[in-house]
């Protein structure tokens, strides 16, 4: 059954697994070496609680949104929906970095020339997926 859903999903069962490669890859690093992934964040925590709050929001939320993708998609067998969950998240991320750099001032910093050109290229790929399935794979 499972083979079936997927099939007639191909663009957002690609997405969705993107989406997780993404997430749990995050939440790997950031659970495994807190302190030196944040600094190329350019976050660097105050104290030990600092330490294990990057492990939880940048660790810990991540792992919770590639697993909740991933049972979504693979166990509930709905992966048209956590595409959609997926762009959201994208989104809202990729418009809050990019409107609150200006209002910062954070051009000039290493990570936001990184972060915000390889965003919106992951944001453009998961809505060709999406343009995909809704109008090649009828998924809507």
């Amino acid at each position: 059954m499972l083979a079936e859903v997927i099939s007639h999903n191909i663009a957002a069962t690609v997405a969705t697994i993107g989406l997780c490669i993404y997430f749990l890859g995050t939440a790997l690093v950031f659970i495994i070496k807190p302190v030196k992934y944040a600094e190329k964040y350019s976050m660097k925590p105050k104290d030990e609680a600092g330490k294990t709050e990057i492990r939880v929001y940048y660790g810990g939320i991540s792992f919770a949104l590639g697993l909740f993708l991933a049972i979504l998609a693979f166990v509930f067998k709905q992966p048209f929906y956590s595409l959609v969950g997926g762009l959201i998240f994208s989104n809202a991320v990729f418009w809050t970095r990019l409107v609150f750099t200006f209002v910062d001032k954070g051009w000039k910093c290493a990570y936001t020339k990184l972060a915000i050109p390889a965003e919106g290229a992951f944001i453009v790929a998961l809505w060709i997926c999406f343009a995909v399935a809704v109008a090649v794979e009828h998924a809507i």
